[in-house]
């Protein structure tokens, strides 16, 4: 009872900080992405903040030293709303692909439009992952990091997706490395029903893929490092062998 209270009251801290903040801050809207980008940081930072205090959840870091700096494709395992979150506040200049049907959100859609996040039509096809390429490409060139989930919806903890075949075409477009990323949100952030479970979530940033693999050997690549490093999976074999 008391965690669902906890995990109400979260939620609620998290609807009047998007509205506060997201009105409140309308001005700043005026001086272009990157004060955006940093209102949305800020949120984004808030966000963590009261989901400690208020949920007991937190997070731990491995390899902070493979964050990107620069221009670069984050390729993240997908669980909950957790990574959106924590991957936005943490990187320098991040942009998130997102669904175009969210722009319609008041308060929220105009700040992810706003702030420089690509917004993709999943029923546009051939045409709008092209378009959604070119952005990428543009913004890497321009130094920022673009975070993608490539398995194209949340899974639960333990379950394995296919990589879309999608982030390899951001990849070869972009033709910059691409960080890795892990984690293990769900098993504290549940996935449906919002459900927030107190403890440390793992998130562990892997060392980068070099640009310049092909379609087929970079996907494997990408596999192989999500799937043998996620915390998860590796947890759930240790149980399954002991």
């Amino acid at each position: 009872m008391i965690r669902r209270i906890r995990s109400a009251a979260f939620s609620f801290y998290l609807i009047v900080t998007v509205a506060v903040m997201g009105i409140v801050c309308l001005p700043v809207m005026l001086f272009g992405r990157g004060p955006a980008r940093a209102t949305v940081k800020l949120w984004s930072r808030l966000a963590l903040f009261g989901l400690h205090q208020i949920a007991g959840v937190t997070y731990k870091i491995e390899g902070a030293e493979n964050l990107p700096q620069g221009g670069a494709l984050i390729a993240a395992n997908h669980q909950s709303q957790w990574e959106t979150i924590a991957l936005y506040a943490l990187a320098p200049k991040p942009v998130m692909v997102f669904k175009k049907e969210l722009k319609r959100i008041p308060v929220y859609g105009w700040w992810a439009a706003r702030a420089g996040n690509i917004a993709i039509d999943r029923k546009g096809g051939a045409k709008a992952l092209r378009a959604m390429t070119r952005e990428a490409k543009a913004r890497a060139e321009a130094g920022e990091q673009i975070i993608i989930f490539p398995e194209g919806t949340r899974m639960k903890p333990g379950e394995r997706g296919a990589l879309q075949p999608g982030v390899a075409g951001v990849y070869a477009a972009m033709d910059a490395p691409c960080t890795p990323v892990v984690h293990d949100s769900g098993r504290f952030w549940r996935h449906p029903g919002g459900e927030k479970i107190p403890g440390a979530i793992s998130l562990h940033f892997l060392p980068a893929i070099p640009p310049g693999l092909d379609r087929k050997e970079f996907l494997r690549v990408l596999a192989a490092r999500l799937e043998g490093a996620r915390p998860d999976l590796i947890a759930s074999e240790k149980a399954a062998h002991g």
